[in-house]
């Protein structure tokens, strides 16, 4: 890593295989619990997860479990639906319907496991068990035969499943509304695959993305501080201190008003 990526990552949000302690004088305590965390994540030596969900017989609840981890880790854009924030967004869409997919579609008795990884250029869909036809096939008739019918019908029936396609066109299009780029599916007789690969900057669009993403909102809704930006935009303070930081240095926002009761404001 030289000098200008170093940089680079430092404005960057930290993640799985990066991680930064503030030291001035002598080495903070706080590292040794960085350390021991790296030891069994993407720090040290090659890892296969830093997180997985305890096992769960509900699979109604384990959809939401999973579904609330990966809804943070991409980019939704700030955008108005009348007067609430719009978080139903083509991209969302994807990633749901991949989840309710692969929870109708997986074969539960084969000695494989279903799998949602993360990385920080793509989120991928493992599922046991073979499509039912092939992929061109589906997509060209729309054609859905659940592999599990009862739990098809339970989705259907929480309108997180329609009755009639199989899906796969809400998957592409809604990922490839937002990124430009298509999910790649990939498939043998025993499992198929689906991956979602992000475009310029990984998991909530790096610091560019996420510069831009928050000037937008101060723009809309000026006088504004730290904690309503990390609630609305669901991004954590301290990235989003980061974000502020650049912006300021860039001349582009400014801090008005006291420390108790001001907020941030387009610089004119």
């Amino acid at each position: 890593m030289n000098e200008k990526e170093l940089i680079n990552r430092l404005e960057d949000i930290e993640w799985e295989d990066f991680e930064v302690k503030e030291a001035k004088t002598k080495v903070p305590k706080s590292i040794w619990g960085t350390v021991s965390a790296f030891s069994n994540t993407a720090g040290d030596a090659p890892s296969r997860y830093n997180y997985r969900l305890p096992p769960e017989e509900n699979i109604y609840n384990y959809y939401f479990s999973i579904f609330e981890r990966i809804f943070k880790k991409i980019e939704i854009p700030f955008k108005l639906k009348g007067t609430f924030r719009d978080e139903n967004q083509p991209q969302v869409g994807a990633l749901r319907e991949a989840l309710v997919n692969l929870v109708m579609h997986t074969d539960y008795f084969s000695s494989a496991k279903p799998r949602v990884r993360v990385f920080l250029d793509r989120i991928e869909f493992f599922n046991p068990g073979s499509l039912p036809k092939d992929i061109e096939y589906i997509l060209k008739e729309d054609f859905s035969m659940p592999r599990n019918p009862v739990i098809a019908r339970i989705f259907r029936i929480i309108k997180l499943s329609e009755t009639i396609g199989s899906g796969f066109h809400k998957m592409i299009n809604g990922w490839e509304t937002h990124y430009s780029i298509k999910p790649e599916i990939s498939c043998d007789f025993d499992f198929y695959k689906i991956v979602f690969r992000f475009k310029d900057g990984g998991i909530n669009g790096g610091i560019n993305g996420g510069i831009n993403l928050l000037f937008e909102f101060i723009k809309n809704n000026p006088g504004k501080r730290t904690p309503h930006f990390e609630n609305a935009m669901k991004t954590p303070g301290k990235t989003v201190e980061k974000w502020i930081k650049k912006l300021k240095s860039m001349g582009k926002i400014e801090f008005k008003g006291s420390k108790k009761t001001g907020g941030y404001y387009i610089k004119e």
